[in-house]
């Protein structure tokens, strides 16, 4: 786990690349402060850095950037590939030599071997860069859920990218102007939607897409790996009886848990009473707990539900290493101003993470393991539920665009006086299919809302670029199945845009790994076949799957989220409500803090 940089000068213009990616390593430092390197490239054109967390090969060997032993190819890379030893394997028996033990030389040789095609071979969470000498051209690629981040501007000549986008701000003599359509985005789902940033000049790459440079300057841009041809075009699998599926989802789920523990150092799985991460406790193999060991966080404010006796109850019955930490009011506070000074981009979310992976710093670990990706998966959210019924209901409602206006509008201008959900007075024109009810019901600020929160010129054009409607109905079209639809929609633009982004940022500000089983391309197309056209698969079936590692209290307890007392602390930090959900006022503050903190 690492933070990466480049820059690619395909110009003759004069350009110091190697002040800038020093400057940037010197940022990305908590990504990776067990070492750094560069390396410039004898034409002077190509430019790549490195920030290291060691992981896997802990020795000098494994430095990066990384050459391979015919100096044709040079590779920075950040992530972890799961099956890099199966790989080497098929290598070795090709007669490829390697000089490390590193999962980056895998990939690098990988590519001499199989060319582009190798990136379906991978297993694993990566964004990384390679140029290749003999053939003058960088490729740029990322994972297929976008675990690890990579963002890049295009200046006067060239190509600039880090896996921050502080990083990126950083460089001189570039200007860079917030987009309308990333503050449309943030507004619309408390974070902002790649490919775009709050940047007009800086983009993501996308999830599970290869970019590729060459040296005129010329862009090709090609999926290696795309989440929904997935969902449509596996087929649906089918069971004598219940046990076989079970069997085959326990087996499915031990794979994916146990692929995820290589290291060659102690790994720490953040354990609470919810079904994902005892799920993934009930998975670890044997072998795999020696290095292992389970952290729960008390947050001190237990009311009814004292997640604590349960996740000790599930460490005991699976014979791990267990702790439990908890955070002062004062220590919770502090945290809070840190994490808004460290955010990359605006967010409501990911508060939760940055304070596990400072918990996990303090502990000494390295790696944390999470059950992110549970709830899409398996659908676990409310929104599952949710939307089916509302376009069922709605389906008994005439119709009529003079009488929803009028009824909207009294409704919202009701709920804003009482300083109420006024979301929901969006529910006659939202409501009646997938991808309207699916706004409704995530969104943050519904586009009327923002349009009152905005300048109304950005507004405008910024909703006009994200089209957000007809984009929502393309990105379910030709899903037949209602659950899958949500699954898609749950993962586009919640778990991979703000869960896993978030994750990212706020594990590597407290120079923690973060690794999450469930969400694994391998995985995935393994549960694709099964959740088709079968409604029972849930997390409570999953988990029946493990009864006897799991629980029952676990199993049997009503679904609760990691929740934050935001209310407790937008008081404590004098922040003066606006809306009935608190969300929306910490989104609000994330926002002012994140704009502030660019103008300091």
């Amino acid at each position: 786990m690492c933070g990466i940089s480049g820059i690619y000068n395909f110009s003759n213009r004069n350009l110091d690349s190697k002040k800038i990616i020093n400057k940037i390593i010197k940022l990305q430092t908590s990504r990776g402060p067990d070492g750094n390197g560069i390396w410039v490239s004898s034409c002077k054109k190509v430019t790549f850095g490195h920030n290291r967390l060691s992981i896997i090969d802990l020795s000098k060997k494994a430095n990066q950037p990384f050459i391979s032993n015919d100096k044709n190819l040079i590779i920075t890379f950040n992530g972890e590939i799961y099956n890099y030893l199966e790989l080497k394997e098929q290598l070795q028996e090709k007669k490829v030599k390697f000089k490390s033990n590193s999962d980056t030389e895998v990939i690098l040789e990988s590519y001499k071997f199989w060319g582009l095609d190798f990136l379906k071979k991978l297993r694993g969470m990566y964004s990384f860069s390679i140029w290749d000498n003999k053939k003058n051209k960088l490729i740029i690629a990322r994972d297929p859920f976008g675990i690890k981040p990579l963002y890049y501007t295009i200046f006067n000549g060239a190509v600039y990218f880090a896996s921050q986008i502080k990083s990126l701000l950083s460089i001189e003599n570039l200007k860079f102007e917030y987009s309308e359509a990333g503050i449309v985005s943030y507004h619309l789902w408390g974070n902002v939607q790649e490919p775009f940033t709050l940047y007009k000049n800086i983009k993501s790459i996308n999830r599970g897409s290869c970019l590729i440079i060459e040296n005129n300057g010329n862009q090709k841009v090609f999926d290696h790996a795309n989440i929904k041809d997935s969902i449509l075009n596996i087929n649906e699998v089918r069971f004598k009886n219940e046990k076989s599926k079970l069997d085959y989802l326990r087996d499915i789920i031990t794979e994916t848990v146990n692929y995820h523990q290589v290291s060659d150092v102690p790994r720490t799985l953040m354990l609470s009473a919810g079904i994902d991460s005892n799920l993934i406790l009930a998975s670890i193999s044997n072998l795999n707990k020696k290095n292992c060991s389970a952290l729960t966080l008390d947050f001190n404010y237990k009311g009814e539900d004292d997640e604590t006796l349960l996740a000790k109850k599930s460490a005991y019955l699976n014979e791990i290493k267990h702790q439990i930490m908890n955070l002062s009011d004062d220590e919770f506070f502090i945290l809070i101003n840190d994490f808004f000074k460290s955010m990359d981009s605006p967010t409501n979310d990911g508060f939760n993470n940055y304070i596990i992976s400072y918990l996990a710093n303090k502990n000494n670990t390295k790696i944390i393991i999470s059950g992110i990706g549970g709830d899409e998966l398996f659908a676990g959210y409310p929104s599952f539920n949710i939307i089916p019924k509302m376009n069922t209901y709605m389906k008994f409602i005439p119709e009529s665009k003079i009488l929803n206006s009028l009824i909207n509008n009294k409704l919202y201008s009701f709920l804003k006086k009482k300083k109420m959900k006024t979301k929901y007075s969006g529910i006659l024109d939202y409501g009646r299919n997938i991808n309207s009810a699916f706004l409704l019901v995530r969104s943050l600020f519904l586009p009327n809302e923002i349009y009152e929160l905005i300048d109304q010129n950005t507004f405008k054009k910024g909703y006009a670029e994200l089209d957000i409607l007809n984009t929502l109905n393309k990105d379910i079209s030709n899903i037949k199945d209602t659950r899958l639809s949500i699954m898609y929609l749950e993962i586009k633009y919640y778990l991979c845009s703000k869960l896993l982004r978030d994750a990212d940022w706020t594990s590597m500000a407290n120079s923690i790994e973060l690794r999450t089983p469930l969400v694994d391309w391998s995985f995935f197309n393994k549960l694709i076949p099964l959740i088709k056209n079968d409604n029972s698969i849930n997390k409570k079936l999953a988990s029946k799957s493990m009864k006897d590692k799991i629980p029952e209290d676990i199993i049997n307890r009503k679904k609760t989220g990691f929740v934050i007392p935001h209310d407790l602390y937008l008081k404590k930090m004098s922040y003066k409500k606006e809306y009935a959900n608190p969300i929306r006022d910490w989104s609000i503050l994330s926002y002012e803090k994140y704009l502030q903190k660019k103008k300091n």
